[in-house]
């Protein structure tokens, strides 16, 4: 049983088939998906399509401002945030997808670390973990989060960071996301430290329709379906025989996303 943490199955580039994609992940194994926001203005839009799907997969969500998308975030948008959690709506379990992105045009850092800071104490106020997005700005979202004495943890998805990096997050009780990356073979640091750390360490991912695994066509979409593949090299680089590893990957998640079991 297999759970993609971080997908984005509410993008228009899935409406032409995202049943027939659902039932394709239920043969494969993938019985759990979480969907992480990006902006206020598809929040809705996510929200309509959580909850246990006619294919026996259960999608959960997460509410959050991208820091990609920084100019079209506002501050009421925040209070929005916190009025929609403050309803405890079924399905939604973490904030995000929030955080610090060094590598987007123009990245106003304070901005960024203004509009995470406000997340991250919204997730703390009802008792909820983050989805982080980091790129190149590990230690700032660490030193942040020290700062606000954040204790919810979460997932730092697509992980990238060093192993120091890796620690710190771990320490504040984060998990690190794992997704089509790993199928590449250039991923020399990646791979060694998906052998090396402790496995409770790592949730998987794919960032559908985003990040494509190896051997994928330019311009073809992802899928969760890549899933399948990472915990397979997964599998091989901790010489960890599959099905144990999905069930410690999926209890990993679960209790990253404070999921009961």
């Amino acid at each position: 049983m297999l759970f993609d943490s971080h997908c984005h199955l509410d993008f228009p580039v899935f409406d032409s088939d995202r049943d027939q994609l659902l039932e394709q992940c239920h043969r494969a194994g993938i019985k759990h998906i979480c969907l992480p926001a990006t902006e206020q203005c598809h929040w809705p839009r996510l929200q309509s399509i959580l909850g246990r799907h006619n294919s026996g997969v259960h999608i959960w969500g997460a509410l959050g401002l991208h820091p990609y998308f920084l100019r079209s975030h506002k501050d009421e948008y925040l209070e929005e945030l916190d009025q929609i959690l403050s309803q405890k709506p079924e399905n939604i379990v973490a904030v995000g997808e929030a955080g610090l992105d060094l590598l987007i045009e123009n990245p106003d850092i304070e901005r960024q670390e203004e509009l995470l800071a406000a997340q991250a104490l919204i997730a703390a106020h009802h008792g909820l973990p983050l989805i982080l997005h980091v790129r190149k700005a590990h230690d700032q979202t660490v030193s942040l989060l020290r700062k606000l004495r954040f204790r919810e943890g979460g997932i730092v998805h697509a992980w990238s960071g060093s192993d120091q990096q890796a620690q710190a997050f771990i320490n504040l009780g984060f998990k690190l996301g794992i997704g089509g990356s790993l199928t590449y073979e250039r991923a020399k640091r990646l791979r060694r430290q998906v052998t090396e750390l402790p496995i409770e360490a790592f949730v998987l991912e794919t960032d559908a329709p985003d990040i494509p695994p190896a051997g994928l066509a330019r311009g073809q979409r992802n899928t969760p379906l890549t899933l399948v593949s990472v915990l397979s090299i997964m599998s091989g680089l901790r010489q960890f025989p599959e099905k144990a590893l999905a069930c410690q990957l999926l209890n990993n998640t679960r209790k990253a996303l404070k999921i009961p079991s």
